[in-house]
């Protein structure tokens, strides 16, 4: 029984103007033909009767009916209906990709009584759509098995006010916008998975072939020689935490006197609280002590407080003046790590004028620091709250060293290197596309290592996906991640900002790769905005302007270069029509010397294509970076987007 690949079922949207590949099984050693509205190919089956053939190129339109037969064998055939041809394009990466028009992932969705966003660009969606059976959706399931996976199971679904809602969001907008524009068809395929690494859509050959990525899948093919990985033996989470962490020593920095409200930490580190004190570099696990200065005014003197704090990874006693107000977690219990705490200050220990708060936290494993949003960070009563977010001092009372565990790869575990490349991507082989959108990075941004190798991990993915789709310039327009956490003008150790600066330099070392930015749709406290209109929307802009030529703005005002002036620096930028600087002190932008410290813009001067930038604090500038933190502030668009954040570093 003649059995085709995967994509080819009723609604299939074929490429436009190339040569279209059928694939498939049927008898051994039998000769197949193909045809669609005159046109004819034939191929040969092997001996183990497996088929590719190709049909010259068609011009968009349908709906079409698709047969492949056996000529030679009657009924040995398969006919598909309700076939298009137009443009086709691969919707790629992680969760923000997979966030379906009608999912309702947001905690807080409907705050105050409103109807959220997502459910209001939903009905919008639906009203906007009016020819629903030009656009098909498939959407590959999500599977991990850890073999190379020739089928998956999956079926094209017009983009109707039933189906809609199970597409992609992003990718729905997209193909919307690229319909209306182009009156052809639009195929979506729809394959992402959540929490994704970049190095999971890899196959294991590119893998190997980069040093950063070629430890981790020799550390899995050793893996997966053994009995347990494929039986799902492998030991828990817990089990294995309990084999390498460090047991707390005890707190020797309270008979140290660091509690003590006259303690001189003047020679201690400076730490931005909430962060991890690993990222900035003043310890690795182990006990870590931070430390405030608080000024209390005289209506507060004297009455109970309460302190707020966002989850300590993993552990923590907290002092006020030297006495103990509270602690969490013990031993190695890891289930506080980004749990808030409050904790009561008796009246008594509060005093008017400077008081002292000192926070002894112990991580035994994994990262180590202070977790959540600023506004977690308040010292609270009476009706008054003041803001403890921002620079501490700090320091190690003992340092374990950074101890993390073994990568948690296996059958079931789908960031394990290559295994959705086998088990989502492979079975897309051989099918055209016009190019991939991709909305991924935000797991490669879990700590700045990781960060700091994405550029080459991305490009080899790219240039992976072009090598086995034989496309060797397939188009590929990513999604730079949104804002997300709390405001910060600047953090030199976000590795989100790292990540951001990677997305765009993929786009200077790789041909026919693009970017738009989705850094002014975020939401601090979701990691899963629902502004997925506008993301959709700026990725077709950038596909109408980059594959279809069409005169259409594609992005916000992008960098390209910066060149020292008269004790400034000036930075260049494409699309710069309508360029504007919406706060013009220069906020955003930080400039830095040879030395690399980067200080605040004091100035900003806006040209027709370019800013001048100065601050009293560099002499020489030489180095810019813009909306460097998780979640800066956007100030600088040309007439319709915002730019995206850069730096003129190499990563």
């Amino acid at each position: 029984m003649m059995k085709l690949g995967s994509l080819f079922s009723d609604g299939v949207v074929l490429q436009r103007n190339r040569p279209i590949s059928v694939w498939g099984e049927t008898l051994p050693d039998v000769l197949v033909k193909a045809e669609i509205t005159g046109l004819v190919g034939y191929a040969k089956s092997s001996s183990s009767g497996d088929f590719l053939l190709q049909m010259p190129p068609l011009n968009a339109g349908g709906p079409f009916e698709l047969t492949v037969s056996v000529p030679d064998v009657p009924g040995e055939a398969v006919v598909l209906h309700d076939v298009y041809v137009g443009e086709v394009w691969l919707c790629s990466g992680q969760s923000n990709m997979h966030y379906c028009l009608g999912s309702n992932w947001n905690a807080n969705a409907f705050g105050d009584g409103e109807e959220p966003l997502r459910w209001k660009q939903e009905q919008e969606y639906l009203r906007q759509i009016t020819e629903p059976v030009k656009i098909h959706f498939y959407t590959v399931p999500t599977k991990v098995t850890g073999c190379r996976e020739k089928y998956i199971e999956g079926s094209w679904l017009p983009m109707t006010a039933e189906n809609a809602p199970n597409a992609s969001a992003i990718g729905a907008w997209f193909g919307l916008k690229l319909h209306n524009e182009l009156k052809v068809p639009v195929g979506l395929i729809c394959c992402s998975w959540g929490g994704s690494m970049v190095e999971t859509w890899t196959s294991s050959a590119a893998l190997r072939s980069n040093p950063d990525t070629r430890p981790s899948l020799e550390y899995w093919e050793k893996l997966r020689r053994e009995k347990a990985t494929w039986t799902d033996e492998t030991e828990s989470l817990v089990a294995q935490i309990k084999k390498i962490a460090r047991p707390d020593r005890g707190n020797q920095g309270f008979g140290e006197g660091w509690a003590d409200s006259g303690l001189d930490d003047s020679q201690w580190h400076e730490m931005q609280v909430p962060g991890s004190w690993i990222a900035q570099g003043i310890a690795g696990d182990g006990a870590v002590w931070v430390r405030r200065k608080v000024t209390i005014p005289a209506e507060l003197a004297g009455k109970e407080l309460v302190l707020h704090l966002g989850g300590i990874d993993k552990q923590d006693i907290t002092y006020f003046n030297g006495v103990e107000i509270g602690r969490t977690g013990k031993d190695l219990e890891d289930v506080f790590w980004n749990q808030p705490r409050s904790y009561a200050i008796p009246g008594n220990l509060v005093k008017e004028g400077e008081n002292t708060i000192a926070i002894r936290a112990f991580s035994f494993a994994f990262d180590g620091g202070f977790v959540g949003l600023d506004k977690f960070y308040v010292l609270s009563g009476e009706g008054k709250e003041i803001p403890l977010c921002g620079v501490w001092k700090a320091k190690s009372e003992y340092d374990l060293g950074h101890i993390i565990l073994p990568p948690l790869y296996g059958i079931n575990k789908h960031n394990t290197p290559g295994l959705l490349f086998d088990s989502m991507i492979r079975p897309l082989l051989s099918f055209a596309f016009q190019g991939v959108i991709w909305y991924q990075g935000e797991t490669n941004a879990n700590n700045l290592q990781n960060a700091r190798t994405y550029k080459q991990k991305l490009e080899t993915m790219i240039r992976d996906w072009r090598f086995h789709f034989d496309q060797p310039e397939l188009p590929f327009i990513q999604v730079q991640l949104a804002d997300f956490r709390s405001p910060r003008s600047y953090d030199a150790f976000s590795a989100w900002a790292v990540l951001r600066h990677a997305q765009g330099m993929v786009c200077h070392t790789l041909p026919q790769v693009f970017m738009v930015t989705a850094l002014d749709t975020g939401e601090e406290d979701d990691i899963h905005p629902q502004n997925k209109k506008e993301v959709g929307n700026r990725l077709a802009a950038s596909a109408l302007h980059n594959i279809y030529g069409q005169n259409v703005l594609p992005c916000g005002p992008k960098y390209v270069k910066a060149v020292p002036e008269d004790g400034a620096l000036r930075v260049f930028f494409d699309y710069a029509e309508g360029l504007e600087l919406r706060d013009n002190s220069g906020k955003s932008f930080y400039l830095a010397g040879a030395d690399k410290v980067f200080h605040p813009a004091d100035e900003a001067v806006k040209s027709t294509d370019s800013i001048l930038l100065s601050s009293k604090m560099v002499g020489n500038p030489l180095y810019v970076r813009y909306a460097w933190s998780d979640n800066p502030e956007n100030i600088l668009w040309n007439r319709q987007f915002p730019a995206s954040a850069f730096s003129s570093e190499e990563p």
